[in-house]
């Protein structure tokens, strides 16, 4: 068993994906202040959420485990040690406990969860999707607690609690043998988030927006977490058919379309598809909150804010598709970058912009 897990590592160190989670991991966990601003998660919190992301960066596209679970999940725990490997080390040598603890519970229960995911025959992007929400989700669920939660439990005992309890379910769900699904897994997945992303976006629009404006900001990270949770797999890992390599081939071999309207069938128009229709989809209500805001004079800027962070984000995430298919870079590859570049982000935003999002505290 211990050979074949090094004979993978070493297969693995033939993709671009894993150097890059590595790295990720290593600089995030290196530079991550160990005190953010006043009103932030607690680092271990944050750490906890970037765990996530760095488990799909180091998951990429997920081998099927669904007709040979053994080998698959072996695979899947290969590639997943490369993020833990660069985030343990760096906490290591910065001797801290908790950030160790958090960001490397984090990966392994994103990574349970892509295995889970991959056990019930759903795709790659969606596996990816459902491992950042359930990181994040743990992650808010200890800052709800940091704020008004149950009196004298700390907020990162409940975040990570909650990493296990996710690890445990996804584990007990993906560890029977499949069924003989009625309606297929990976047809109803991603119905499910983008539901969940459109009820979010509605609540955050009456909670934060309307009823709470100085909450905007939460709003804003709200909504660029789901994007970046749902937009990012799907442009970047795609649906199993336009991003599979023959398809790529032939997409590259046909003659080129006339202008940016007119793409045909493929990998291109599905990348800017799945940016341009999750930013639609998470846009809308604050759209609608910045045209009642203007009408009734209170102020449409905090909800036009998070519309205009949203239309940048598409089109960062469409031109780093269209770059990297430009470039022949495998799905893998593009899917590490662009989430390599949201890690490195929220690190620079905690350490070097400490003011640029004054978040109220949760309660």
């Amino acid at each position: 068993m211990l050979r074949r897990f090094a004979l993978l590592v070493g297969i693995d160190a033939r993709r671009p994906a894993s150097w890059l989670a590595a790295a990720t991991g290593l600089a995030a966990a290196a530079l991550l202040p160990a005190a953010l601003p006043v009103g932030w998660p607690s680092p271990p919190l944050v750490s906890a959420a970037l765990g996530g992301l760095l488990a799909a960066i180091g998951a990429g596209q997920a081998p099927a485990a669904r007709e040979a679970a053994g080998p698959a999940c072996l695979t899947l725990a290969a590639r997943i040690c490369w993020p833990l490997a660069g985030w343990l080390g760096a906490a290591a040598v910065r001797g801290d406990c908790w950030l160790a603890a958090s960001g490397g519970l984090g990966i392994c229960a994103a990574g349970v969860v892509v295995a889970a995911c991959a056990r019930r025959d759903l795709l790659p992007a969606d596996a990816a999707t459902a491992a950042i929400l359930v990181a994040a989700g743990a992650a808010a669920l200890g800052w709800w607690a940091e704020g008004g939660g149950p009196a004298g439990v700390p907020g990162r005992v409940v975040g990570c609690g909650a990493l296990c309890a996710a690890a445990f379910v996804a584990a007990a769900w993906g560890g029977g043998r499949p069924a003989a699904w009625a309606t297929p897994p990976r047809q109803r997945a991603r119905r499910v988030v983008t539901t969940l992303a459109m009820a979010a976006a509605l609540g955050g629009m009456v909670g934060w927006l309307f009823l709470a404006p100085e909450c905007a900001p939460l709003d804003l990270v709200a909504s660029l977490g789901w994007f970046i949770a749902l937009a990012v797999p799907a442009a970047t890992l795609g649906d199993g058919v336009s991003h599979a390599r023959l398809w790529r081939r032939a997409e590259r071999a046909a003659p080129a379309a006339p202008g940016l309207g007119a793409l045909g069938p493929g990998r291109r128009r599905d990348a800017l598809q799945a940016a341009l229709t999750t930013a639609a989809i998470l846009g809308w209500p604050p759209l609608v909150a910045a045209v009642v805001g203007g009408l009734d004079g209170g102020g449409a800027w905090p909800a036009a804010a998070v519309v205009a962070a949203l239309g940048a984000a598409a089109t960062l995430l469409g031109a780093a598709c269209l770059v990297g298919e430009a470039l022949t870079a495998s799905p893998d590859t593009q899917q590490a970058l662009v989430l390599a570049g949201c890690v490195v982000a929220v690190v620079v935003a905690a350490a070097g912009a400490p003011g640029l999002l004054p978040f109220p505290a949760p309660g």
